[in-house]
């Protein structure tokens, strides 16, 4: 019989409230938890990635789908409330040896997925397949000092794949080292399995069927839990420094149109810090190069580009989304 497990279901859908709870448990509980969660339209990227070379932000700005960053590493993936998202943090035990282990956790949701209905089956990836087609992409995170582990994953049950697209779809060219997504064919559930389109009633009789395999017991997060959440949604997961700063060293390099008229965009950013920034025209003419100037040394944030291009054509917040 496993662990004694809390099981969780987030009484949110705002994405950073629910990274942030994620982290809260892994880093500040030593309790074994499962949680589900869902979310409004977002994007998250793993730790360790170029969250502009990962995504179209421009589409996702006009689309209202939410740039995020998560504390594991792996992939970006794509969330709305047609995706049901799940995470398994617990202690390793003494050792952290061959400490990331999908299939561990994996088994259970597959089994809880069998009672439904649904034979899934691996990937080389460890990601879970229906008729070969990607539902559920997954990523761990090992917090060494207390030997506990974050593995979480996405059920694609009834999503916009349209929006998906649109969102992962990116422009323009990125130099880094960074870690890069490894894109697949997706499928809903939903279009296999047409009773999975109502969310709430899947998580209903996925939990039945988790709770006993899991040994665990429904709980909620508690009054003192959900400020210590908040208290580091507001403080890192929902702020430019964390989403779009933390991204690795990077020369980004694009053609964009604005106004009937073709530009070239130039920039390098550091440590999240931009380090150079140019415009120049069709004909490699610089332009606009005292705002140009204005945004060197500064943070990579629309509230940068806004302070230092607000005298220029390119004033409002979607010209600069062509910076991004």
């Amino acid at each position: 019989m496993p662990s004694p497990m809390r099981f969780i279901v987030s009484p949110s859908t705002d994405v950073y409230y629910n990274l942030a709870a994620e982290a809260h448990f892994l880093h500040h509980t030593n309790e074994n938890l499962f949680l589900f969660w869902q979310s409004e339209s977002a994007v998250v990227c793993g730790k360790h990635q170029n969250l502009c070379a990962e995504i179209n932000y421009a589409a996702c700005q006009a689309l209202g789908i939410k740039a995020a960053r998560r504390v594991s590493g792996g992939g970006t993936v794509y969330h709305d409330l047609g995706n049901l998202n799940f995470a398994f943090i617990q202690d390793l035990g003494t050792t952290l040896d061959k400490a990331v282990n999908y299939k561990r956790f994996l088994e259970p949701i597959r089994i809880a997925l069998a009672s439904l209905g649904i034979e899934s089956t691996y990937s080389e990836r460890d990601d879970l397949l229906y008729k070969g087609l990607k539902f559920s992409g997954n990523a761990q995170h090992i917090f060494q000092q207390q030997k506990r582990v974050l593995h979480h994953g996405t059920l694609l049950l009834n999503a916009n794949i349209h929006n998906l697209g649109a969102a992962l779809k990116t422009s323009g060219s990125y130099q880094d080292k960074a870690v890069k997504s490894n894109r697949s064919a997706v499928t809903n559930l939903a279009d296999h399995h047409p009773q999975l389109a109502n969310i709430s009633q899947t998580i209903h009789h996925l939990s039945n069927a988790l709770i006993p395999l899991l040994n665990a017991t429904i709980s909620a997060i508690q009054p003192e839990e959900n400020q210590a959440i908040i208290a580091l949604q507001q403080e890192k997961f929902s702020q430019d420094h964390w989403i779009l700063g933390y991204s690795p060293n990077y020369k980004h390099h694009r053609e964009f149109e604005f106004q009937g008229t073709s530009y070239l965009l130039d920039m390098e950013v550091t440590k999240g810090i931009i380090t150079q920034f140019s415009l120049h025209d069709v004909n490699h003419t610089p332009i606009w190069t005292n705002a140009c100037e204005q945004v060197i040394q500064q943070p990579l944030s629309p509230n940068t580009f806004a302070k230092a291009f607000a005298n220029t054509p390119l004033s409002s917040p979607q010209d600069h989304l062509h910076f991004f």
